[in-house]
């Protein structure tokens, strides 16, 4: 079993505080460590973020995974194989067993890898990587290695492993000609990147094509494509070797080559990353936010590099993610730069980089003065105005921190363009009503929200909310629940399904302790209507001055009463609307009396 210490505190810092362990929420801007940890109920909640559960909520929330993911990668943490699954089990060695193709990656990068150390074909490209300024230290640890311009090296070297062409070809090693019915190798004459994921698995590869080999038809860089094992929104190059210096400083530079990456870690520069072949997007800012408070977005110091940086934005004010942007002075990117002015002088323009937004109103407004260019000034305030209103009226309101800086901004901008701050204000208001108005309302059963802004609360009657307290304070009574209140008797869809199971445990003759309930609860939001009662049913324990059994038959005895009301009425209504015969209206009078009397205690 993995401890939920120990699987928070692998992405956050946690503190002891009394019984609990609090950390600060990656998912919200949080000033004041609100995660806290529960070891002995090994539960985790965040009240702001309005999420919580167990060790699979959390890593549903940290990865962006499903149950059934989540469920995989805490017994590979564990070491525990999985006996059971709701869909067919792949074959072991297939082209369908993510297990065959994560070592089938593995054994290639190795194999890569040994081929740049040692073999006598592989001289220019070492000859290449030294010219690079690239040190034999970098290229082990970085696992560098060099594919051959063979259409076969690979394909034949495979002949003596358990991995077939087809796994290969699962994985993107090997292309396949529909005309020749043959397998090829899909990297040849390139230096070999291997990317890995944050659990140091090889998953894909870059290939830069080395000059001797390089001609019209052939890319300078060549991405693995996506494979199951393979999202290039879901990896960033270096993470693996990067991922520690970047959890405990908080901050994160983002280049976009691999020899960028590679060269600032030799100057030092530890938390750095890559993006592979794409532009950085909202799956990027969402891994990242749960690792890093600050963001340096690197860029080439070209036109193509400003431009990249303002598509990008919106990405990191929707979600609410501190981005810095560099764009590097003479042309030179991060590589160049390093070599040329060293590792003093890099950091130094770090720590001077703009917020995306003051980088967004500098790149709106070159060639424009903002007094005298009237149309101009009108166009970048709106742009500008645009982005900021991707962030929710709602998040703004929930969320100091957020709140604060868009109070900043809105200051700069009345400044820059001599407006007073209602005007801006006002205008930031309109756009945001106008979103709303065109958004489309979130499915309460659809995937993950986007973070920061807190998900919408489970709402349960006061009735429900006391039954679900009963039962987590006595999972006992549960029997004796089951007996007297039926799941129908529920309002809430919500507390139907967490009923149902109690309700269906105890016709089995299964415990229904609290954390086997949270178990079988695989919706995250429910989980956390589990914890949230859970924390209040601690609390009211002490507080209320009936016994727990007496609390559950004024319960049945409230719900028994209410259904009752409600047949009363629904029966009375037939009388009035004259939809029943005179016998049966008769009958049915005779039974509401008999039912009164019963309320009031005279049979």
């Amino acid at each position: 079993m993995v401890d939920i210490v120990d699987l928070v505190g692998q992405s956050i810092n946690l503190e002891r505080r009394g019984k609990l362990f609090l950390g600060r929420c990656p998912w919200h801007t949080d000033n004041r460590p609100s995660l806290q940890v529960d070891a002995n109920r090994q539960t985790w909640k965040c009240w702001p973020c309005n999420i919580g559960g167990d060790i699979f909520s959390f890593i549903m929330q940290r990865e962006g995974v499903e149950f059934r993911e989540a469920l995989e990668m805490l017994a590979d943490m564990a070491g525990v194989e999985l006996k059971k699954s709701n869909r067919p089990k792949a074959e072991p060695g297939s082209p369908d067993d993510k297990r065959t193709l994560f070592k089938a990656a593995g054994w290639a990068a190795e194999l890569f890898h040994a081929n740049l150390l040692h073999s006598h074909e592989a001289a220019a490209a070492r000859e290449y990587l030294q010219d690079r300024g690239i040190t034999a230290d970098s290229i082990k640890k970085y696992k560098v290695g060099y594919a051959p311009n063979d259409w076969e090296f690979l394909l034949r070297e495979s002949g003596r492993t358990e991995f077939s062409p087809q796994v290969l070809h699962a994985v993107a090693l090997l292309g396949f000609s529909e005309n020749r019915k043959k397998y090829y190798d899909f990297f040849r004459g390139r230096i070999m990147f291997p990317i890995h994921d944050t659990r140091d698995r090889t998953v894909a590869f870059g290939g830069r094509i080395l000059p001797t080999f390089a001609d019209d038809k052939n890319a300078k860089y060549v991405n693995s494509p996506e494979t199951q094992i393979f999202s290039k929104s879901d990896n960033l190059y270096g993470i693996d070797v990067a991922i520690d210096a970047i959890r405990k400083g908080g901050k994160v530079l983002v280049m976009e080559g691999y020899t960028d990456v590679i060269m600032a870690s030799q100057y030092g520069i530890t938390n750095v990353v890559a993006v592979l072949g794409t532009a950085i997007n909202e799956i990027h800012v969402r891994n990242l936010k749960r690792l890093a408070d600050v963001v340096t977005l690197v860029l080439d110091g070209d036109e193509a590099g400003k431009k990249r940086a303002n598509e990008v934005l919106e990405y990191f004010v929707k979600g609410q993610l501190d981005l810095r942007v560099l764009t590097l002075p003479q042309g030179l990117d991060p590589c160049d730069y390093l070599q040329t002015h060293g590792t003093r002088a890099f950091l130094e323009l770090t720590e001077s980089a703009n917020d995306a937004l003051q980088h967004k109103l500098d790149v709106e407004l070159i060639g424009v003065d903002p007094l005298r260019d009237t149309h101009a000034a009108n166009a970048a305030l709106q742009s500008i105005l645009e982005t900021m209103a991707l962030v929710s009226a709602q998040q703004v309101a929930t969320d100091v921190a957020t709140r604060q800086r868009e109070q900043l901004i809105m200051g700069r901008l009345a400044r820059t363009f001599s407006l007073e701050h209602h005007e801006i204000h006002d205008q930031l208001v309109a756009l945001r009503s106008h979103s709303k108005q065109s958004a489309v309302r979130p499915d309460y059963s659809g995937g993950l929200p986007e973070h920061p802004v807190p998900r919408q609360r489970v709402c349960l009657t006061a009735m429900e909310t006391e039954l679900l307290e009963l039962l987590i304070q006595r999972p006992d009574l549960a029997p004796g629940a089951a007996r007297g209140i039926y799941v129908d008797d529920l309002a809430s869809e919500a507390m139907k399904v967490i009923y149902r199971v109690y309700t269906d445990r105890v016709l089995e003759g299964l415990t229904t302790n609290f954390d086997e309930i949270l178990l079988e609860i695989e919706d995250p939001q429910l989980k956390f209507v589990l914890v949230d009662a859970a924390e209040h049913a601690k609390n009211k324990a002490n507080k209320s001055q009936l016994t727990p059994e007496q609390r559950l038959d004024s319960l049945v005895a409230s719900i028994s009463k209410r259904i009752r009301d409600g047949e009363r009425r629904e029966t009375i209504r037939r009388i009035e609307n004259n939809e029943v015969s005179p016998d049966e209206e008769a009958a049915l009078l005779e039974q509401l009396l008999e039912q009164e009397r019963e309320d009031q205690g005279l049979t």
